[in-house]
């Protein structure tokens, strides 16, 4: 048996390189220049925000999903114009591509991830609801759902009950997994609330066997250990190593997703070694430096529950302007809009058998126009003469008028 003392964080950075890709990045079709151009773009954001949530969360668990937040961002920036508009492109990292290019790309990259598989589950769906009333651009309600597949649809957010409805889908969504992305009562502010889901179901193309399962000794970042479930399997894999990692993938079923698992060398800063990807360094070195090789894998199994707001990440990042009153969303409502917050929920689960994943990323954008301040309650004492008037609204007659010295 092959046992290797495997620290937390060190695991943790395994994790999420693998899981950011195999959504986001699969053969199933031949890829267009566009959906290159865009998956190239989505790679960049990916792995710019996963060094940005960990630097501000050091030593903690982290599992999202990039390709999630980009989409719900994308929908977003459809109405988004002027500086707001350049911003979000720029952080994307879309900010060359044509809207048509970036439209069509997208719709390509979600038609992959969202078509029928007999050998796993893959699914992605978007939805925008907003205010009943609100005034909403036709041509951003079309793009949405041509290209993005969005179901639009106008709620009374005064209504406890829209809650349930915008709840219902995400769990719908996420086979129960993710179930409750807003609680009532929704904010007044908020004019519109735009969630993109994804769920993923796969089993091992070879699965460990569970009679190999047993509690072994998981070393901790920091020092001290802990005693977990470690899976382990021996024969041939797709492997690579350098004298700074080692790295395995391992397919699902059908060979199109893969997780891959980076375990960086003994005393490796695990901060540092995060900070050295991109999505250069993924796309054009990573995935070609793996060959067949004989050997043993031992895996903890695990399951990871995990929840972020996402404003200061993306505010680090370079994306201000939409958070502030300042923000251009004109091609969205003639109303005054900005971004109030975007947040992620994930969960992932990998034991023997396979992986199961979902994610929610939510967009909520609130109406930046003045409330006039409530009337201060008045008090009428008529102790004086007086004037009335009897008036026929309908008619807009005054139909008597009195003036009233003694009554």
């Amino acid at each position: 048996m092959n046992k290797r003392n495997i620290s937390a964080a060190n695991f943790r950075g395994a994790l999420v390189a693998t899981l950011l890709w195999f959504l986001s990045c699969d053969g199933r079709a031949a890829a267009t220049t566009n959906q290159q151009e865009l998956a190239s773009a989505n790679a960049a954001f990916a792995f710019n925000l996963l060094q940005q949530i960990a630097t501000g969360q050091p030593g903690t668990n982290i599992f999202i999903s990039p390709y999630s937040v980009s989409t719900a961002l994308q929908m977003v920036s459809i109405g988004a114009g002027g500086s707001t508009r350049t911003e979000m492109q720029q952080v994307l990292g879309t900010i060359d591509m044509e809207s048509a290019a970036l439209n069509a790309a997208n719709k390509e990259i979600g038609a992959i991830i969202d078509s029928k598989n007999a050998n796993f589950v893959l699914t992605a769906a978007n939805a925008i609801w907003y205010r009943d009333g609100t005034p909403i651009e036709r041509a951003f309600i079309k793009d949405n759902e041509q290209f993005f597949g969005a179901r639009v649809e106008a709620l009374n957010f005064n209504n406890p009950a829209s809650v349930n409805v915008i709840n219902a889908w995400a769990s719908d969504e996420t086979r129960g997994k993710i179930d409750r992305i807003v609680s009532p009562p929704i904010d007044s502010k908020t004019s519109v609330f735009l969630a993109n889901a994804v769920y993923f179901l796969g089993k091992w193309e070879i699965a460990f066997d569970a009679k190999d399962t047993k509690d072994q000794p998981f070393y901790l970042d920091g020092g001290g250990q802990a005693t977990l479930p470690m899976m382990e399997q021996s024969g041939s894999f797709s492997y690579s190593a350098t004298n700074g990692y080692q790295a395995v993938r391992l397919p699902y079923k059908g060979g199109d997703l893969a997780m891959y698992v980076f375990l960086p060398g003994p005393g490796t800063n695990l901060a540092e070694f995060l900070g050295a990807m991109n999505g250069s360094w993924w796309q054009q070195s990573i995935q070609v430096d793996f060959s067949e090789q004989k050997g043993t894998l031992v895996l903890p199994k695990f399951d990871l529950n995990y929840s972020i707001d996402l404003v200061s990440p993306l505010q680090a990042l370079g994306l201000t302007n939409a958070f502030t009153l300042d923000a251009d969303f004109s091609n969205m409502s003639s109303d005054p809009l900005y971004i109030s917050d975007v947040k992620q929920q994930a969960v992932v689960e990998v034991d023997e058998a396979g992986t199961e994943a979902a994610a929610v990323t939510t967009v909520t954008v609130d109406s930046s126009a003045m409330t006039p301040d409530s009337p201060i309650p008045f008090q009428m004492t008529v102790d004086r003469p007086f004037l009335f008037f009897i008036q026929d609204r309908q008619a807009a007659t005054i139909l008597f008028m009195g003036m009233v010295f003694d009554p």
